[in-house]
């Protein structure tokens, strides 16, 4: 009788145990969150932590609903995933450092397209200009870039269209984004 007494004692001990456990995980996960949680030790892997709290940000859910790395994702584990720009990188690099001192607009790396804010002189309220650069190849070729300058001039508060042609100051332009986009790739080779 006695030997039953101790198992039915044992298994009352084991039940209570399991419950009292449950809800502490559940307190400590409330208190210091699913990454921080120091049962968890996410802390020594920096991709599993980031992971996890970019989790916790979006309220436990993945967009699409997909899990795990974004490059496992893509290349489905595949460590040998291959990125394809649709432009030229030279031209394009060459092309964001002709622009860098102007602020860009857009910047579309995939479609080959840069655009500027509209720059002014300092001093000159009247006109403003605006660059518009397109990578039009995935070859670094002499015609695999264009660029436009459009310029206007403010006319009874208005800003209007100049009409006029800046085929030189262009061509200086794409000239320049050559040269840079020749260098680099020379660089890289």
């Amino acid at each position: 009788m006695l030997k039953y007494i101790c198992l039915f004692l044992g298994l009352i001990f084991l039940q209570s145990c399991t419950g009292t456990y449950e809800e502490n995980e559940k307190r400590a996960k409330e208190l210091y969150g699913e990454c921080d949680h120091p049962g968890k030790n996410l802390r020594s892997n920096k991709s599993k932590y980031k992971e996890c709290k970019a989790r916790e940000r979006a309220g436990g859910r993945s967009l699409f609903d997909l899990e795990g790395d974004l490059n496992d994702l893509i290349g489905k584990g595949n460590s040998q995933v291959v990125y394809q720009y649709s432009v030229n990188p030279f031209l394009w690099n060459a092309s964001l450092e002709v622009t860098q001192s102007y602020p860009l607009k857009i910047a579309d790396n995939q479609g080959g397209f840069l655009e500027t804010e509209w720059i002014s002189e300092p001093g000159s309220d009247m006109q403003r200009c605006l660059i518009k650069v397109r990578i039009t190849s995935q070859d670094l070729v002499s015609n695999g870039v264009s660029t436009n300058l459009i310029c206007e001039t403010l006319q009874n508060n208005n800003w209007v269209s100049d009409n006029k042609s800046y085929s030189e100051e262009e061509k200086q332009l794409t000239l320049k984004i050559l040269s840079i986009a020749s260098k680099l790739s020379n660089n890289a080779s």
